[in-house]
């Protein structure tokens, strides 16, 4: 089997509510994004008046975009089971993956399917909370090498990234095999706590790396902590955007540093509906969004990856990369999660089809 990505990750079930401030209260959901018990996630679940069930999880969603772009994609990752048979949760999650096109390499774990609850307020705030249960145990035995190999991009869900030796172990595989390898945080809080470690992958290893524009912030003042004079200026400068249309030349400089001595990294910094920068080899390539007022925003920046990687495969250039990352991303902007009928990526998925190129002539 030939593939252009594999995507591994947590392989979740995301389940999206309106819900009102009485409940919200009720519950005991405070923070804007929290991990907590499985049997919480059920409690809550028995509470919800109703709610939409999506196959979710970073890597997951990219492989599932892609996938509906017309790229032949797989996905692995650990699934619940109850008694030797994947679990309900499982049966949906891979049920979605297939329909979409991606082939899915999943391990079956003794413990339930994970569980991410998306609520949002009349107010429009959103409350995630998550439990990742079986998605957690996913160990380095449970990656097929042949399909690493077969492999021409190996995406990382950086919600794995604590789990150290399960990332070492890809990375080393993907070396192994020649096959470049790309991540995307998925929060500020890896994006800080992991940033060493980001930092190391970025010299060992052929990677590009995503990450929004408060991630981004949060890498650089990790790598680069500040002094306790300067704590109050660090909104400010955690930021690409000092004000409207002022770039932070501190980070500009900084990434534009970062990917100036080689091919890799590339590192491309999705900015919402300000568009998105990708640094590489010394050069900047930006591209505008397209003004649309979102429902709702999980998912779309898995979606940008999908797209951008979709065209770099293909052998597009990096503008061109960002231009169809930003155009798909915002098709999923009306719709809960990735659920997005593929009849609206069939014009995407045409302008790909007949690219031809290994994926690094994007950067000639």
């Amino acid at each position: 089997m030939k593939l252009d990505m594999l995507c591994i990750g947590n392989a979740i079930i995301d389940v999206f509510a309106l819900v009102d401030r009485d409940m919200l209260d009720s519950i005991g959901l405070r923070k804007p994004v929290q991990h907590i018990e499985y049997e919480k996630i059920v409690e809550i679940l028995s509470l919800l008046p109703e709610f939409t069930t999506i196959a979710g999880g970073g890597a997951a969603n990219v492989a599932k975009i892609a996938a509906m772009l017309g790229l032949d994609t797989g996905f692995a990752g650990a699934i619940g089971s109850v008694r030797n048979a994947p679990d309900h949760f499982a049966a949906l999650f891979e049920q979605e993956e297939r329909n979409a096109g991606v082939n899915t390499f999943l391990a079956q774990k003794d413990a339930p399917t994970g569980i991410c609850l998306v609520l949002q307020s009349p107010e429009g705030e959103t409350y995630i909370a998550a439990s990742p249960a079986a998605a957690s145990l996913l160990s380095p035995d449970d990656i097929p090498k042949e399909t690493v190999q077969a492999a021409k991009v190996i995406v990382i869900d950086g919600y794995i990234l604590e789990r150290e030796a399960l990332v070492r172990h890809i990375m080393q595989l993907a070396t192994e095999y020649g096959t470049v390898v790309a991540l995307d945080p998925g929060s500020v809080s890896i994006a800080a706590q992991q940033a060493r470690n980001i930092a190391a992958y970025c010299s060992d290893y052929p990677l590009l790396l995503f990450m929004n524009e408060e991630e981004a912030g949060a890498f650089y003042h990790a790598l680069n902590p500040i002094d306790n004079n300067e704590e109050s200026e660090i909104e400010e400068e955690s930021t690409f955007f000092e004000k409207k249309d002022m770039l932070n030349p501190q980070l500009y400089d900084f990434f534009k540093k970062q990917t100036a001595h080689d091919i890799f990294p590339v590192i491309t910094i999705k900015l919402g509906p300000k568009g998105a920068l990708v640094f590489a080899n010394g050069a900047v390539y930006r591209e505008e969004a397209l003004a649309v007022i979102p429902l709702e925003t999980t998912g779309a920046g898995d979606t940008f990856c999908a797209a951008f990687l979709a065209a770099w495969i293909r052998g597009k250039s990096l503008a061109e990369c960002i231009s169809l990352g930003n155009k798909v991303a915002s098709q999923v902007l009306d719709v809960p999660g990735t659920h997005i009928d593929q009849q609206k990526l069939s014009q995407f998925a045409k302008t790909l089809s007949g690219a031809k190129g290994h994926a690094s002539s994007a950067l000639l």
